[in-house]
Order: structure tokens, then sequence, then C-alpha cells
């Protein structure tokens, strides 16, 4: 049996990768310094979880950025948890894995940002039985985000009232809309 062989990737396109650089974009004209967010989960039962959180920015800049205390748990029930993300060496930074969670490395262009949310994702957690629940819900009574940003008095603000309910009966994301531009 012979087997055919793919054809042989043109030279010229090879080069042209090869070549091809990504585009550097200018200085952000007001770079995020930090970002805390202000989370109160609810007094419900089961409103607390154990699975993941990630909060996002929309726009040209945009990522992901893990939710969770660097020690102790995160998201109990009826908490009102407080997280600042920013450089591993500042002090108010309190998020697990800073370096991985630092809006200033890469910078981001607040001025770019055009939406902000919060995801949760799922792991499986055993139960009593040693079978993985799949939908550990998070009640979520009010989150509040600001973006401190350089060049601005004041930060962004962002700011969703509930209650609402993250999981996979209810919905994974939920936006937060933008209540005041700052300064």
């Amino acid at each position: 049996m012979t087997l055919a062989r793919a054809p042989a990737y043109p030279s010229a396109r090879l080069a042209q990768a090869r070549e091809a650089v990504l585009p550097t974009h200018a200085t952000p004209a007001q770079p995020i310094r930090r970002i805390t967010l202000r989370i109160q989960v609810g007094e419900s039962r089961m409103s607390g979880s154990d699975d993941p959180l990630f909060l996002g920015l929309h726009g040209p800049d945009g990522r992901e950025f893990r939710i969770r205390f660097a020690r102790g748990p995160s998201l109990r029930r009826g908490a009102e948890e407080h997280y600042g993300l920013g450089p591993a060496e500042d002090a108010d930074t309190n998020v697990a894995n800073p370096e991985f969670n630092d809006p200033t490395s890469p910078p981001i262009d607040a001025a770019r940002i055009q939406g902000v949310y919060l995801r949760k994702g799922f792991e499986p957690v055993p139960n009593v039985r040693g079978v993985g629940e799949m939908d550990d819900r998070l009640e979520v009574v009010e989150v509040e985000l600001n973006v401190h940003t350089a060049g601005r008095a004041k930060p962004l603000r962002f700011l969703r009232r509930g209650p609402l309910w993250l999981g996979l009966v209810s919905g994974l994301r939920l936006d937060l809309p933008q209540v005041d531009e700052g300064e």
C-alpha cells in the first residue's frame, strides 16, 4: 500500500510566513494600572461555587483573567469578596497566579475596552457518590469592577445588580454595563 504524499508547501508562501511580523501597536493612551473587583455572593442554598470564574475585557486588547484568591477559599456563600489584579509585586494584588493575571503585562489600553463580563467555568466536583457534579451554580447579588488607568482621575466603573445565577441551567456569562465614564 502506498500512501499519497501531501503537496509541498510553495517556497514563496513559506518565505512570506517567516517574514511576517505581528503588527506593533502604539503605546496605550490609557494603560490599565490595576483592576479591582467586588463580588457579593448570595446567601441562598447552593449559591457559592468552587468552579473557576473569569473576568473578561472585550476589545482589540481584550483578554480574560482568572478570579481566585491566592490564599483561602473564593466565592463562598454570603461573602463579599474583593479581588485586586495588578503586578505581582503590588501589595494589593491578591489573586492566584498574579504573573498570569496581570492587566499591565502586556499593556491593555482602557480606551479600547468595548465591554466587560464575568464568565463561569465548570470543573466536575466529586460528590459523596464519587460522581462529578457538573452544575455548581453561583448566585451573584452584586458585582462592581473598577479599572484604574494612567491619565484618569477616576477609574472606569462597571456595575451589575441581581440576584443573578451563573451555571449550566442559567447561563455562564454575565455582562457588566459601564455606569460612568470616569474622568
